[in-house]
């Protein structure tokens, strides 16, 4: 009896110890089967990938009106393999045209160290609102031609980038220089069977960008000197007084006539010279400025020459006169002095 009845105690005491044995199994097995996914799933590939870097040795032919600039630089790589190669397969995405040297290649340690002196004239999007005052943003963009972002990507050398200090411009100082490495979407790709099916690609990009300040003053001068002497004959004109009041108007309106040839004559020059004939620079508003104070001195001769002819009408045609005067003059000078401030400013 106490051997039958010690049994049934033995059975409930071995229960948890069974389910422990058993859970422990399951664990056991459960990492196995972890274990075994981990190990036949390999981590991603890195991206090939090469460094590189430039130093401009010149900058030069900053032109406005072609929208394009001149360089010389040299472009270098360092990349794991030789068969990465990054240097043969340059495009420059915003040259008019460019030549190149041959490449000279050479194994530095277990890296292969390779250079280039390309020389081009590249295209710009030059904003000459501002101008005199305007900042430029160059840039030259070099891409990889042949292989998209899933099969090679640059590297960015900006340590070692640099630009030469003697670069010297005629208009401009070099205020900012910068390189870095941007992905280049494109809407296609390029039929490559490797990629999706009308799908896109991207490409790696070298930027290489400079910030040019004007500091040559000359130019304005030489644009606006006319128009504002233009804005003084009108100014006397607004003066003038004769006996003969017929002789007064004639000769107040010949002389406006001649300031606003003058300055409508100006402005062209200044559009064929700036190549801004789609948008508005300061010299520009100057301009527009002086055209509307000449309009306004036309206005008033015209109004004044009706007045006149009232023999009691001198008193009121002068006072008119002297009031409208006033009143352009000073609006015409605060008008000058807000855009050329707000310009500078900016």
């Amino acid at each position: 009896m106490p051997h039958s009845y010690g049994g049934p105690a033995d059975g409930r005491h071995g229960f948890p110890a069974g389910l422990r044995s058993r859970a422990g199994a399951l664990l056991a097995a459960a990492a196995a089967v972890l274990s075994t996914l981990f190990i036949a799933t390999p981590a991603a590939a890195a991206v090939p990938s090469c460094t590189v870097g430039v130093y401009v040795t010149d900058l030069y032919e900053v032109d406005p009106v072609r929208r394009t600039v001149d360089a010389d630089l040299w472009l270098w790589s360092l990349c794991p393999r030789k068969d990465l190669a990054a240097l043969q397969r340059l495009e420059f995405i915003n040259a008019t045209k460019v030549s190149l040297t041959e490449p000279s290649s050479e194994k530095v340690g277990n890296e292969y160290w390779t250079q280039v002196k390309v020389s081009g004239t590249f295209r710009q999007n030059f904003d000459l609102t501002d101008f005199p005052f305007d900042k430029q943003v160059v840039r030259i963009q070099v891409e990889e031609s042949a292989l998209d972002e899933s099969r090679f990507v640059y590297r960015a050398d900006v340590k070692n980038s640099e630009y030469n200090p003697r670069i010297h411009l005629d208009d401009f100082k070099i205020t900012k220089f910068r390189i870095g490495v941007v992905s280049a979407p494109y809407r296609t790709n390029f039929g490559d069977p490797r990629l999706k099916q009308g799908g896109s690609s991207r490409y790696s990009q070298l930027v290489i960008e400079f910030q040019l300040t004007r500091e040559d003053l000359t130019s304005f001068g030489k644009h606006v000197l006319p128009v504002y002497v233009a804005f003084l004959v009108a100014m006397i004109s607004f003066l003038i007084w004769s006996k003969d009041d017929e002789v007064a108007m004639i000769t107040r309106l010949g002389i406006l006539g001649t300031a606003l040839f003058t300055i409508m004559l100006n402005l062209r020059a200044v559009d064929e010279a700036l190549g801004t004939l789609l948008n508005v620079t300061l010299v520009e508003e100057i301009h527009f400025i002086s055209l509307l104070y000449v309009l306004i001195g036309v206005a008033n001769t015209t109004y004044i020459m009706r007045l006149l002819t009232d023999p009691m009408g001198r008193p009121a045609a002068r006072r008119v006169n002297n009031r409208i005067f006033a009143i352009a003059t000073g609006l015409y000078l605060i008008a000058n002095i807000v855009a050329i401030s707000l310009t500078v400013s900016f």
